[in-house]
């Protein structure tokens, strides 16, 4: 076979082995499975991953990799902190849509669903990367004071419910979570939230609607989510 036909056949393997983790977690995920996905025999995936334990791992880690690349991206390119942030949640929650399994394996390796003795990828150094550039931009008084370690944690949790746990507890409420809609709904919920507790500026540049509804300008221009919403 050739170089690129074993790639082709380990990212098929990678991608029917995400599949399965996420719908029936490590200890319900059989081998057997996986190779039927993919169209080979269970012998053949030994070829690419000696065990178990070592596709997990390497379904983990092509995970951890997809998200640094995005909080990388959304980092490195031109703007103010606040329209880095809103791109970096904007592409997030694209993310988690587009690959809802991924989020699933993470979801379920937090509950211990993941092989014995497992050592995840370092997911504090993928986390820091988000809560230092927090961080400066509140030394730099851009950002308000609030605590940047809950923040990015909370941010992480409500995206990752959403598209995991809401529609089995609130089926009704969702019937289509990873409609193009839907994403838009989530991506300006999520940003309103952030820059609401992020934005610095005193309550008094905080407008009011006749009927006392708070709405606060776009910290960095346009419209935000608030005003969005209020003028429908």
């Amino acid at each position: 076979m050739s170089t690129a036909g074993e790639h082709g056949t380990r990212e098929r393997i990678l991608a029917a082995a995400e599949a399965s983790l996420g719908e029936h977690g490590y200890h319900g995920t059989r081998l057997h499975a996986i190779a039927s996905r993919v169209g080979i025999r269970k012998a053949s995936l030994f070829h690419y991953f000696p065990s178990k334990d070592d596709l997990y791992g390497a379904v983990v880690d092509e995970g951890f990799g997809a998200a640094e690349l995005t909080v990388r991206r959304a980092f490195d390119a031109a703007g103010e902190p606040f329209e880095k942030l809103r791109a970096l949640i904007e592409a997030y929650v694209d993310m988690v849509a587009a690959q809802p399994q991924r989020a699933k394996i993470f979801v379920r390796q937090s509950l211990g669903d993941a092989p014995d003795g497992y050592a995840p990828p370092s997911s504090e150094r993928l986390l820091r990367l988000v809560v230092d550039f927090v961080a400066d931009a509140q030394r730099a008084k851009v950002f308000a004071a609030i605590d940047p370690v809950a923040l990015v944690l909370s941010v992480v949790g409500m995206v990752a419910f959403f598209f995991t746990s809401a529609p089995v507890i609130a089926p009704s409420w969702l019937p289509h979570p990873y409609d193009p809609a839907s994403v838009a709904r989530v991506k300006q919920h999520v940003v309103e939230v952030v820059e609401r507790c992020l934005d610095s500026r005193p309550r008094s540049a905080i407008a009011r609607q006749p009927g006392g509804e708070e709405i606060r300008e776009a910290p960095t221009g346009g419209s935000s989510a608030g005003e969005l919403i209020a003028s429908r």
